[in-house]
């Protein structure tokens, strides 16, 4: 921040809340003025202050009376806390959140508040005559490197996230559909994964792929699990995003029903094995062009070449899918110790079906981590 000549930064976006202050506000009616000099505030809810108070760090909170009967608008109040704050301590540039064009959903993902429009007008009432500058890629760069708190938070999800990896593993059989394999991995990993080492707000994004036709688009940044009931031979993916207290993790894996045939014995060991070597690679100063070569020599020298068309891995952390580190063709971005990034070559081809392997590793001093292990076979 005074780098950038940025004396004071106001966040709504539960992602950035969380990485400035320790709390994973509930629906985004949250609001953090983290101050250069000063102490942060943040305005919060009081609806949510059993939460707030057991998570947030050194910020001073505000409570305000929300989703009630004669509760003021959430504008006014914001409005009034800033205005003040910024009189009394005479900021001049103030870092707002103008381009994040995808954003995380809050705990109550049915339906949050983003910040838009109506937030920038309230900024420009409350901070009149300052200047408004745009601090996403300041905030994105500060979340590119997980600090050591924000690994042990990201291991527990990756951990919580092979409750349901069992789970998948264990149900794939014949007569069992998409729909019942995704709704029985989210169930096991809230019950389950609720509590584990501490985790309060749990949540699991799962999609499965089933039979020829589904999983070979499964290259598809998201799968749509149907009723079709899985026959012998058929092809299961899993795709998953499980979220714990905020911080996320990204999982797949491939499961056959019955006995597979040896072309799909022969597709998922060389994507295996390209998802194994990708992860070897991974180390401080190697780019991302490195590793996605890797993954894409070995499926290439199979004959597998035209059939992996996505990138081998995407950062993650702060949100499901992050833009940076990409693993991928001509990706010039270097791996810095504390990166997060996913491993997930696949390849996809009718009428065998898609397969992909996808874990989430950590860059370290010396090499990489996988967080939250888990085994890789297909039947």
């Amino acid at each position: 921040m005074e780098v950038e000549g940025l004396d004071a930064l106001v966040l709504r976006l539960p992602e950035n809340v969380l990485l400035l202050s320790g709390f994973w506000p509930m629906i985004g009616a949250t609001t953090l003025i983290f101050a250069l000099h000063e102490d942060s505030v943040c305005i919060i809810p009081d609806c949510y202050e059993t939460e707030a108070s057991g998570s947030i760090w050194e910020a001073k909170t505000v409570y305000y009376r929300y989703g009630v009967l004669g509760a003021p608008d959430w504008s006014t109040v914001m409005r009034k806390h800033l205005a003040g704050l910024a009189k009394v301590n005479s900021w001049k540039r103030i870092g707002y959140e103008a381009s994040f064009e995808v954003v995380a959903p809050s705990w109550n993902s049915a339906e949050f508040l983003v910040p838009a429009a109506q937030t920038l007008e309230l900024l420009r009432v409350a901070l009149e005559g300052r200047e408004l500058i745009d601090a996403s890629p300041l905030l994105q760069l500060q979340r590119l490197r997980k600090t050591d708190y924000e690994i042990g938070k990201l291991r527990t999800a990756s951990e919580i996230s092979c409750i349901g990896l069992e789970a998948f593993q264990r149900l794939v059989q014949v007569g069992v559909s998409g729909v019942e394999l995704a709704a029985a991995v989210e169930r096991e990993i809230m019950a389950l994964g609720t509590g584990y080492h501490d985790a309060f707000r749990v949540r699991a994004f799962a999609q499965v792929a089933s039979g020829p036709e589904e999983s070979a688009v499964g290259y598809r940044p998201n799968e749509v699990s149907t009723v079709r009931r899985l026959e012998n031979g058929d092809v299961a993916l899993l795709e998953l995003g499980v979220v714990a207290d905020g911080y996320w993790a990204d999982r797949t894996r491939v499961r056959v029903a019955g006995q597979p045939t040896d072309e799909q014995s022969k597709i998922f060991d060389t994507v295996r094995k390209a998802q194994e070597a990708a992860v070897a690679q991974i180390r401080p100063g190697v780019t991302g062009a490195q590793v996605d070569d890797v993954a894409r020599s070995v499926i290439r020298e199979a004959g597998y070449g035209e059939f992996f068309p996505h990138i081998t891995g995407h950062g993650l952390g702060f949100r499901y899918h992050e833009s940076s580190p990409i693993l991928a063709p001509g990706s010039a971005a270097t791996l810095e110790e504390g990166n997060l990034t996913s491993v997930e070559p696949g390849i996809y081809r009718s009428p065998s079906g898609g397969f992909r392997i996808e874990d989430d590793v950590l860059v370290t001093s010396s090499g990489m981590e996988i967080l939250g292990p888990f085994p890789k076979n297909l039947a």
